[in-house]
């Protein structure tokens, strides 16, 4: 069975999907309506919550994703977002069932409500080293038998 994600964030960039789940699964460009894109404060990545009608948030839906690459996604996004099922558009007009990762309202006050929106390029040129060492090291800590993996196949 597979599953597909809208991704707004750090997970746009294949690089670091690429330390979670070891591969760029195929993605669309695609924007999902009633939903606003946040900074979180002192953080590099951002989080969405619903809005109004009028708002947009822009980003990819992955396709084909695993139920283990679900599930790693699941805890890389930690307790401070739940999944949930949207219908993001297409380029081309249509809408797809994805899943997505929304912030908690308990931790609203960690979002920087009155900033400029969270900019990918931004993240791709002046966080990107930084938070490719963080995942890796989240993948060490808490999925170790794949890194064991990785190492036998290497030998």
């Amino acid at each position: 069975m597979s599953g597909t994600a809208f991704v707004y964030g750090t997970l746009m960039a294949p690089e670091v999907l690429k330390l979670l789940i070891k591969r760029v699964p195929e993605s669309r460009a695609a924007t999902l309506k009633g939903y606003a894109r946040y900074r979180v404060k002192g953080q590099v990545f951002p989080a969405i919550i619903p809005s109004t009608s009028e708002s947009k948030v822009k980003g990819m839906v992955l396709m084909e994703l695993s139920r283990s690459e679900l599930h790693i996604l699941d805890v890389y996004e930690s307790e401070e977002y739940y999944r949930a099922t949207v219908e993001p558009e297409l380029e081309d007009g249509s809408t797809s069932p994805a899943d997505v990762y929304v912030w908690k309202d308990e931790h609203k006050g960690q979002l920087l409500l009155q900033q400029p929106d969270w900019d990918y390029s931004e993240f791709m040129q002046q966080h990107l080293p930084a938070y490719l060492d963080m995942t890796q090291g989240f993948m060490q800590e808490c999925f170790p038998q794949q890194r064991q993996q990785q190492q036998q196949q290497q030998q």
